[in-house]
């Protein structure tokens, strides 16, 4: 099955797609190379779109700040999103779900979908960040609907799954992002001093 029609089929029709995926017989590997790094791309195809267009606040800042920005994210999520297949994976057996290192993946990877089409969208003001909540939303539910069928947590325990899961997820961007996009930055207003400091010379 192509990526383009997993992500379609896990948008509109999830309960059905998520017993599909479940069936599979898959590798961690495989579903970064083959979807992942793929989908994650989506975000920064939006973010370079907005600097080519010069939207917002996007006009005011270089290229190369958002570009750099933009690939760091993109590096980050990957990264975080791994990260996130093992502690689900260890989450399992304290809401009565199954440890399946595989299965574990499956699911933070396909939840991830919505998120990722809706990140396209960050750069327009004021819909974009209502987009974002939405895919947000959306990826949640489908992290709800896919516990239940991948690593096998029963329903009554699937939204305290859910939200354990989420809130470690949400925390450990916000810490990560934050001390590698803070260096990133950090980097180019030293460079921007050190250029403007040179040209006075």
């Amino acid at each position: 099955m192509s990526f383009i029609d997993r992500a379609k089929n896990i948008l509109l029709s999830p309960k059905d797609e998520w017993k599909k995926i479940d069936e599979e017989e898959t590798t961690a590997g495989a579903l970064f190379t083959g979807y992942a790094v793929i989908l994650a791309l989506i975000p920064v195809i939006g973010t370079l779109l907005a600097v080519a267009l010069s939207i917002g606040a996007y006009r005011y800042l270089g290229f190369n700040y958002f570009l750099v920005t933009a690939l760091a994210g993109y590096v980050i999520g990957l990264g975080i999103l791994y990260l996130m297949g093992i502690i689900a994976n260890a989450l399992a057996p304290s809401f009565d779900g199954e440890k399946s290192d595989t299965s574990a993946m499956k699911l933070v990877v396909y939840s991830a979908t919505p998120g990722w089409i809706a990140g396209f969208f960050n750069f327009i003001p004021g819909i974009g960040f209502l987009i974002s909540l939405i895919g947000f939303g959306y990826s949640a539910y489908l992290l709800y609907l896919g516990s239940q069928a991948t690593v096998k947590v029963p329903e009554n325990k699937a939204v305290g799954y859910t939200a354990v899961t989420i809130i470690i997820w949400i925390v450990l961007s916000i810490i990560v992002t934050a001390v590698i996009i803070g260096a990133i930055v950090s980097a180019f207003i030293g460079t921007a001093a050190l250029t403007g400091a040179a040209a006075y010379r």
